[in-house]
């Protein structure tokens, strides 16, 4: 059990004395900084438990891993982090954040602080590589992701209910009367829009209403541009000939850049087409019509991932998925069809 890892053990594994491991491991001087970076090193691969504090508490430092290319995020992943570091303190721990860029995950490297400190598990957020989360899992320190999982690999996941959700919300604009409801994103691209795709298959089936394929762009797309170039869509929406009464658009970024689109084609939204989401960020609520779309409890997915790392820090046990409802939003954006589906434009000045 790594629970069992002692200094001495990871003293023979170096050559060294265990003096030095504890000096290592203390922060102590007396050991030179290259010793006390294989210390760590050693100490994180044979699975090493801090010792308690002095009031009788253990001390837990749990290593965040996010992608490079959200770094810049400033609502969705934001918001998970910030959770996983305010429960991380409530619960005595110290959540360490860190950035791998693809480089990195190309070459399976691990991050630097992997080396300065004694990490009892980790809390990955978002998508990674899977070869890179095998890697990871083959560490042997628990480890929980947080907003993804992968088929192939079994392992703890905190997640949200995409498909039951994606049904709930596509049964809603059935329930308004759309019978042609087009879907769009990148289903490859992401296991959560893989999910929203079977939930809004599962809710037209259901509803005896057959997929309206000329309207369902779920092409692939490179994960770090789907957002910030927005092109395909637009190609995609000016070689069509007619629209549905309705799109489910697989998370909030694509369904605002869609409103705006169709909006400047002069389709009235929702007076012909309504439009809906999922995620529930913060410019849903601010564009023109306010989204309707699913509120995915970023909150909760954080403060369940610290719990359930700790969980499994202190009592193992088989891999496990949670998952998290939404809280459906309804705002303007969606209202019963009326209208020809194939006259949806209002004219607009050439914008040529």
């Amino acid at each position: 059990m790594s629970g069992k890892v002692s200094m001495q053990k990871i003293a023979d594994a170096l050559g060294v004395s265990k003096n030095a491991v504890s000096l290592a491991l203390s922060g102590k001087p007396g050991v030179s900084g290259a010793l006390r970076d294989r210390v760590f090193e050693t100490a994180n691969r044979l699975g090493y438990r801090a010792r308690t504090d002095k009031e009788g508490r253990r001390t837990r430092n749990l290593l965040i891993l996010i992608p490079k290319y959200i770094r810049h995020d400033q609502g969705f992943y934001r918001e998970i982090y910030w959770a996983i570091d305010r429960r991380a303190k409530e619960t005595g721990c110290t959540a360490v954040r860190c950035e791998i860029s693809e480089r990195m995950e190309e070459a399976l490297l691990l991050p630097e602080e992997w080396h300065l400190a004694v990490y009892e598990g980790l809390l990955l957020v978002g998508v990674f590589r899977e070869a890179y989360v095998r890697h990871l899992l083959d560490l042997g320190a628990p480890l929980v992701i947080v907003d993804h999982d992968y088929d192939t690999l079994k392992l703890d996941a905190v997640v949200t209910a995409n498909t039951t959700e994606a049904f709930r919300i596509v049964s809603y604009l059935i329930g308004l009367g759309h019978r042609e409801i087009g879907f769009i994103g990148a289903i490859g691209m992401t296991r959560s829009f893989m999910e929203r795709w079977l939930g809004y298959c599962q809710a037209m089936s259901e509803a005896g209403l057959a997929i309206p394929e000329a309207y369902c762009l779920t092409g692939e797309a490179p994960l770090a541009t789907l957002h910030s170039q927005p092109s395909e869509v637009q190609a995609w929406l000016d070689g069509l000939g007619s629209y549905p009464t309705a799109w489910f658009c697989a998370n909030d970024r694509i369904a605002v850049n869609l409103i705006e689109m169709l909006t400047a084609m002069g389709v009235r939204i929702p007076g012909s087409l309504s439009v809906a989401g999922f995620d529930d960020i913060e410019e849903a609520a601010r564009t023109e019509p306010p989204l309707t779309t699913v509120q995915v409890q970023r909150e909760q997915l954080g403060y369940e991932a610290v719990d359930f790392l700790i969980r499994k820090i202190d009592y193992g046990g088989n891999p496990t998925k949670l998952s998290i409802y939404g809280a459906f939003i309804e705002r303007a954006s969606c209202a019963p069809p009326s209208g020809n589906a194939e006259n949806l434009r209002d004219p607009v000045p050439n914008r040529g």
